[in-house]
């Protein structure tokens, strides 16, 4: 199984700075667990349809408390104040290998707040499909690897904010293009009748 590389760089903060395309794992990871389970749910699917070159089993799936610290500067250490309840996916991937990767199982990873057994297995599953550069696969176009389109798409907050707005009037835009319309239809029936 793929050895995990040690990185101390500390991760960057989604909810502090604007998502910047290519992300790291580490910010992709985040937005993957604040993004929605159904879509979520169905990039994993498509994935293990052929969409995404992965067959992924599950490694470890574990449900448990963990407790919740907060660094106080005042104090010089971290305080527990609470306790919340995670699910945590890692998923064991094949690998066939690639120009620079051996052939070997790779992993997939996704942490969730709740029980939520169902979103973090689609966490990792995504999570892995879009690891295909870091581990030198070719591109297939499925959209489970596709970064911008994964990404933008997968915060339910957003997508719902945007498609609420639709039922709000715009007049000015539906004015303009029934303009345009009247027009084109205009055009296209005078060259009929010419």
């Amino acid at each position: 199984i793929e050895a995990e590389a040690p990185d101390d760089t500390p991760a960057p903060d989604l909810t502090r700075s604007p998502l910047e395309l290519p992300a790291s794992r580490a910010l992709r990871l985040q937005a993957l667990a604040r993004g929605d389970e159904g879509f979520l749910l169905s990039l994993a699917y498509s994935t293990q349809r052929g969409y995404g070159r992965t067959h992924a089993f599950v490694g470890e799936l574990r449900i448990g408390m963990v407790e919740v610290q907060a660094e106080l500067p005042e104090l010089g250490f971290a305080v527990p104040i609470g306790e919340i309840e995670l699910t945590e996916c890692e998923s064991v991937n094949q690998f066939k290998g690639s120009r620079t990767e051996p052939p070997q199982f790779t992993r997939g990873y996704g942490l969730v707040m709740g029980q939520g057994e169902r979103k973090a297995l689609s966490m990792s599953l995504v999570d892995r499909a879009l690891r295909w550069r870091e581990l030198g696969e070719d591109f297939t176009g499925a959209p489970a690897q596709d970064e911008e389109f994964v990404l933008s798409h997968c915060d339910n907050i957003q997508a719902t904010g945007f498609l609420e707005h639709i039922k709000l009037p715009h007049y000015v835009d539906f004015q303009a293009e029934l303009e345009l319309v009247r027009r084109l239809r205009a055009e296209t029936m005078q060259e009929a009748a010419e």
